[in-house]
C-alpha cells in the first residue's frame, strides 16, 4: 500500500500547470461537460456532487479540501478556463468508496487529460467508448475491475502513465500496448495476468517504471531492457517468470529501484549492476542467485534497501 500513496511524480508539474490554469470564477463550465458529469456520477454511483452549481467555481462538493483524518481521500475536479468558457481537464476521484462501474460518458469531457479512480469498488472493465479519449494519465488502481484487458486500449496513444495494478483482470497482455509510444510509467501488479510478454511491448522506449509483479506470466524471464534503456523503477516479484536473469539487465544505467523476487528454474551469477550507481532499493530475493555479492555494491552511497 505505501507506493499506492507515493506521489506520481512524472506528472507533479503536468499537473501544477493544470492547476495554474484553472481560473474559477471567470467562466462557466460548458453546458455539454455539466450534463456528461451528471451522467458520470451516476454510473460511479457518486452522490454528493451539487449539480445545483457549477463544476468549476471551486464549489466545495466539487473540490473537497483535503482531510487530515482520511489521507487517501481525493475529490478534485480541476477545469482550464479560456474566455468565458471552463472545461474539465482532470478528475481525480480516490478512495471514496465508489461501488458503480466505470463510466461511459467520460468520453463526453472531451479536453480530460487526467482520470484518478484508485481505491474504491469499481466493477466491471473498462468501457469501449473510452477509446475515444486523449487521456495521458489514467489510474485505476485498487478496485475491482475485471476480466482480460482490452485491446483498444492500445488507441489512447496520449497516455503517458496508466497503473491498474491491484484489480482481477485476467488473460494475456495484449500486443496493442505496444503501440503507447509516449507511455512512460505501466503498472500492471496484482492481477491475474497470464501467458508471456507480448514482444511488442518493446515499442514502449520512453518507459521510465514497470511494475508487473503478483501475477501468473510464463516463460523465461523478459530481456527486453535493450529496449527499456529509460527505466529508472522495474519490480517483478512473484510473477511467475522462470530465470535466469537476463544479462542485458546490465545496461540499464539508470534504474534506482530494482525488485525481483520468485524466479523458478534456471539460475544465474549475480547480475552486473555496476553502472546503477544511483540505486536506492535493491531486492534481488529467492532468484537461484550463486557466486559472490559484488564488492561494487559498496559504492552504492545512495542504497537505503538492500
Amino acid at each position: 500500500m505505501a507506493r499506492l500513496v507515493l506521489p506520481y511524480i512524472s506528472f507533479i508539474v503536468f499537473l501544477l500547470l493544470m492547476c495554474m490554469a484553472t481560473q474559477p470564477g471567470t467562466g462557466t463550465t460548458h453546458s455539454d461537460e455539466v450534463k456528461a458529469l451528471g451522467e458520470i456520477a451516476e454510473q460511479l454511483g457518486k452522490k454528493d456532487w451539487n449539480m445545483n452549481v457549477d463544476p468549476c467555481i471551486n464549489d466545495s462538493s466539487w473540490s473537497t479540501p483535503k482531510l487530515d483524518s482520511r489521507p487517501l481521500y481525493n475529490n478534485s475536479l480541476i477545469c482550464n478556463c479560456l474566455d468565458s468558457v471552463c472545461h474539465v481537464v482532470a478528475l481525480f476521484l480516490t478512495g471514496q468508496d465508489l461501488a458503480g462501474v466505470l463510466p461511459r460518458s467520460l468520453v463526453k469531457l472531451p479536453y480530460l487529460k487526467s482520470l484518478d479512480l484508485t481505491r474504491n469498488f469499481l466493477s466491471g472493465n473498462i468501457p469501449h467508448e473510452w477509446v475515444s479519449t486523449k487521456l495521458e494519465f489514467l489510474s485505476l488502481s485498487v478496485n475491482n475491475l475485471s476480466g482480460p484487458i482490452p485491446n483498444f486500449l492500445g488507441s489512447i496513444t496520449t497516455l503517458r502513465y496508466m497503473s491498474i495494478e491491484n484489480n482481477l483482470f485476467s488473460g494475456l497482455v495484449p500486443i496493442e500496448l505496444g503501440k503507447l509510444v509516449n507511455l512512460e510509467n505501466l503498472i500492471l501488479s496484482t492481477n491475474n495476468l497470464s501467458g508471456e510478454l507480448p514482444v511488442a511491448l518493446t515499442s514502449l522506449n520512453n518507459l521510465t517504471e514497470l511494475r508487473i509483479s503478483s501475477n501468473n506470466f510464463t516463460g523465461r524471464m523478459l530481456d527486453f531492457f535493450q529496449s527499456w534503456k529509460k527505466l529508472e523503477k522495474l519490480e517483478i516479484q512473484a510473477s511467475g517468470f522462470e530465470g535466469p536473469i537476463p544479462s542485458s539487465i546490465s545496461i540499464l544505467s539508470n534504474l534506482i529501484e530494482l525488485r525481483i523476487s520468485d524466479l523458478v528454474g534456471e539460475g544465474s551469477n549475480f547480475p552486473n549492476l555496476s553502472s546503477m550507481t544511483g540505486m536506492t532499493k535493491l531486492m534481488l530475493r529467492s532468484c537461484n542467485i550463486y557466486g559472490q555479492i559484488p564488492t561494487y555494491i559498496s559504492n552504492m552511497t545512495q542504497l537505503r534497501i538492500l
